[in-house]
């Protein structure tokens, strides 16, 4: 057996446990939404706390994904990813043998902190593992997450039949499975030179992510003009403009916003908003309107969305391949974003009687858009930054798309209930229906909805009622669509300009593959790209990332 080929096999067994490692993160949200059922009845939550528990675990991951990269880079990311996984683990076990609400709440917040370490650092190991093909590479781990997160939710769902606790014991499962892969084969990095720990830029970001995810969550049950929204949210905005003021000036930022000075960063932002809630809309209102309308059951819904998943294996390998090719990134970025915003148009013609293949089609069609343009946006977060920060920035990612998927689901409940609320109110007004009445109806809707017994109604009025409040509901998700629609076309239009000012920067020789300086200029046009170029934060380009070679690295 030759080196090279040995040093492939290496590579593989390395690229499928940085996999491994990623999986817990789509896992849990899975056995999460399946469990928390039978835990909240279990344990006697209240409402209030089981809206907190359901949540507390995505806020714990917020919070702390940009400080574990930061402590990646510092104390090194294959160490700093196996301790995430092993709290990760820890976390699941808590949340299973919970006695109380609070010590189950407690469980899913050290689940959340474990994940933050384990995803966001096993992304930025990419680097490492295939340092001059990083498309292939995130091709690999994007494609590799979504087809095993198919088999895992199976899985999951499988072990909560048995009880709501074991449900949450996949969680360390896949933790311990995931451990062992990566225990061998992985290469440690992490910075040499460092300055003083960050603490007042992490708390910032830690504050502003939680405000604004924890305020957006509540706006689509609570209405924009609630407190409960309105006060995190500002929160979260004033903390994100002190952590962008403060890591601007700081000589040792642990997130250097300058950075998105680069446009092809800068673009990869609104492409990660624009696909992350082209899918929060897709997972979500898409699921009601078939329970809702159809009377699907969650195993249908499930099984309905499952060509969406396999469409984003295929849209992530096919990605990899075409950057890997020399497709320019802006080409693929224009493709996606093209057939995003056809498909939401799409579903936007929608009738209380579409058949299953006209979703079917947009889903397939959308999903392997939304890989293309995450592939292409994936690997700039990886390649660009400064070596000795990119257990930061490629944390960062996971912290745009946390935000911007609880955006996109705020948005569109927002727009649907708000348009159906208004659709329902003129419906009664043209049948001339009494205030006394409408109460009625509108339980009648609601008892239909949840699947209760119609028997105390009158079959037919039910008939007539059920088929209005059906064809407002619809009308309201097709006026949705079509607002996330325009919201998508903004998101591409600002792509669009970042990579058309690259192309532009490329031809005239400002900007070259690589990674850049803290001040976001490329470090091979202000040096001489020679190996003692400096970084820009005082290491050099030979030692930034020294390299500790642990492990059976082949």
């Amino acid at each position: 057996m030759t080196s090279s080929s040995v040093r492939t096999k290496g590579t593989t067994a390395a690229l499928v446990a940085l996999t491994a490692a990623s999986c817990l993160q789509v896992v849990d949200p899975t056995a999460n939404n399946i469990s928390i059922v039978g835990a909240s009845v279990d344990l006697g939550m209240s409402g209030s706390e089981r809206a907190f528990a359901a949540s507390v675990g995505t806020l714990a991951l917020a919070a702390f994904i940009l400080t574990t990269g930061a402590l990646g880079d510092r104390l090194g990311r294959r160490k700093v990813m196996l301790v995430g996984l092993l709290v990760a683990g820890l976390g699941g076990v808590i949340t299973a043998v919970a006695p109380s609400t609070t010590i189950f709440i407690l469980g899913r917040a050290v689940t959340g902190l474990g994940i933050a370490a384990s995803f966001g650092l096993s992304f930025a190991l990419l680097r490492e593992v295939m340092p001059g093909k990083i498309p292939k590479a995130v091709a690999f781990w994007l494609a590799g997450q979504t087809a095993a997160a198919l088999v895992l939710g199976v899985v999951a769902g499988w072990m909560a039949g048995f009880g709501w606790r074991l449900g949450y014991l996949t969680m360390p499962i896949v933790a311990v499975i995931a451990f062992l892969m990566c225990m061998r084969g992985l290469p440690e990095a992490k910075a040499d030179h460092v300055g003083k720990f960050d603490y007042p830029g992490l708390l910032a970001i830690a504050v502003s992510l939680v405000g604004l995810i924890y305020g957006l969550s509540n706006a689509a049950t609570a209405g924009w003009g609630s407190a409960s929204v309105l006060v995190p949210v500002a929160i979260g905005l004033v903390a994100m403009a002190l952590f962008i003021w403060w890591e601007a000036r700081v000589p040792d930022p642990a997130f250097p916003v300058k950075l998105f000075k680069d446009p092809e960063l800068a673009g990869s932002v609104a492409t990660g908003f624009s696909f992350n809630m082209w899918q929060a809309v897709v997972m979500i209102q898409l699921s009601m309107l078939w329970q809702y309308i159809y009377q699907y059951t969650p195993l249908q819904v499930s099984l309905g969305q499952l060509p969406l998943s396999v469409a984003m294996v295929i849209g992530a390998t096919v990605a990899g391949r075409l950057l890997s090719k020399g497709i320019p990134a802006s080409l693929n970025l224009i493709v996606g974003h093209v057939l995003l915003i056809g498909t939401m148009v799409m579903f936007g013609f929608s009738t209380t009687t579409s058949p299953y293949i006209f979703f079917a089609i947009p889903m397939i069609v959308g999903g392997f858009a939304r890989m293309l343009n995450e592939t292409t946006m994936g690997q700039y977060f990886v390649a660009k930054p400064p070596p000795a920060l990119t257990g930061a920035m490629a944390s960062s990612k996971t912290a745009i798309g946390q935000t911007s998927f609880a955006l996109g689901t705020a948005l569109s409940s927002t727009f649907l209930f708000g348009q159906y609320g208004r659709g329902i109110a003129e419906a009664f007004a043209e049948a001339n229906v009494e205030p006394s009445q409408q109460g009625q109806f509108t339980g009648m809707i609601q008892q239909y909805i949840s699947g209760g017994d119609m028997s105390d109604y009158d079959p037919q009025q039910v008939e007539t009622v059920i088929a209005k409040a059906s064809e407002v509901f619809v009308t309201s998700f097709n006026g949705t669509m079509f607002i996330i629609a325009g919201l998508l076309a903004v998101f591409a239009v600002i792509s669009t300009l970042f990579f058309a000012k690259a192309n532009r920067m490329r031809k005239a020789g400002l900007l070259v593959d690589g990674a850049l300086t803290l001040d976001g200029r490329p470090e091979a046009l202000v040096h001489d790209g020679t190996s003692s170029a400096s970084d820009g934060s005082g290491a050099t380009s030979t030692d930034a990332d020294s390299p500790e070679r642990t492990g059976d690295e082949r």
